[in-house]
């Protein structure tokens, strides 16, 4: 062995330990926002059915999961990006079911499966049906979806302005202090009687995003533009034991992910005083309405990440 190579690879063997405990300790601090899809897939009398195959898959990316029911007929797929899914179960003696879910940011969605008796060839689709209960968390809360944070009116992009849609949640700070880039004012809600002081918590894609603000209680650390989010959950009572740090709300925010096909939005949202009137004060005081000239404007732009498989024939998406 050269001289000094034993000391070399003592430093690489610390450094990747260091590594390996840095993202351990990353993992631990975070909070689970993906989604679960449980239950237990059954006959028609209501019976077990162990060794059937239940395979959930994405609908947007065809990323799939496959999992095997248990002597119980227990299956459960866990760490569900939100979408759509389609789930199938199948076992040799029954029809094939075909069942579509959606999955929102932190769902636990208890689902069982009931398989009638046939040829494994034919299939039974339920496409309508009300949304399942999610049965399996002890967590409370409400999800602002795509659509609200995409129509409803936002003046300045903050998407935090739609926390107080959630039920519990009055805002108790100034409305003009709730711009993106104001943290404190965006933060300044109570839940359920428990004002901010008591620690309301952030998390982004799972993330921490929670600064400690001293003795006015914590707050957003960073404030994603209203088109990079794809949705988010006010959790504001029962709280699972992954939560529990504080005891004031938790947001729990789901950026936008890709698929498998190109997309984005660019946008210019206007406001100009030639497309609004004067008010009625100014108008009875004789003083014409103030110069007003704001954009706010902006992109975003998803899909597939194309990595190379040598041996394989080429790129493949991931």
């Amino acid at each position: 062995m050269k001289p000094g190579s034993e000391s070399k690879q003592l430093l690489r063997c610390s450094l990747l330990a260091s590594i390996c405990v840095a993202l351990v300790a990353a993992s631990a601090m975070a909070q689970e926002f993906r989604g679960t899809i449980t239950g237990r897939v059954l006959d028609a009398s209501a019976a077990a059915i162990p060794g059937a195959q239940v395979t959930v898959t994405n609908t947007a990316t065809n990323v799939s999961n496959s999992v095997t029911t248990n002597e119980e007929g227990v299956y459960t797929v866990l760490y569900l990006a939100d979408g759509r899914y389609n789930v199938i179960a199948e076992k040799a003696g029954f029809k094939k079911l075909l069942r579509t879910v959606e999955v929102r940011v932190g769902d636990k969605i208890a689902l069982n499966l009931q398989l009638e008796v046939g040829s494994v060839t034919e299939s039974v689709t339920i496409i309508t049906e009300a949304p399942p209960l999610e049965t399996g968390s002890a967590t409370a809360g409400q999800v602002i979806d795509r659509r609200r944070i995409s129509e409803l009116p936002l003046s300045d992009g903050n998407p935090f302005s739609l926390v107080r849609l959630a039920p519990g949640i009055g805002y108790v700070g100034d409305l003009k202090f709730s711009r993106p880039f104001d943290n404190n004012g965006s933060s300044d809600f109570i839940a359920d009687g428990v004002p901010r002081a008591a620690g309301h918590e952030f998390t982004l894609d799972g993330i921490p995003n929670t600064d400690d603000n001293g003795s006015s209680g914590n707050r957003v650390a960073f404030i994603p533009p209203a088109d990079a989010v794809q949705e988010f959950k006010v959790e504001t009572a029962s709280f699972d034991a992954q939560q529990a740090h504080g005891a004031g709300a938790t947001v729990n925010v789901a950026l936008k992910s890709g698929t498998n096909a190109i997309h984005g939005t660019a946008y210019d949202f206007i406001r100009n005083d030639v497309l609004a009137a004067n008010d009625y004060f100014l108008n009875r005081a004789g003083t014409p309405r103030p110069a007003l000239r704001y954009n706010r404007y902006g992109g975003t732009v998803g899909g597939p990440i194309m990595i190379p498989r040598f041996g394989e024939g080429g790129k493949q998406p991931w």
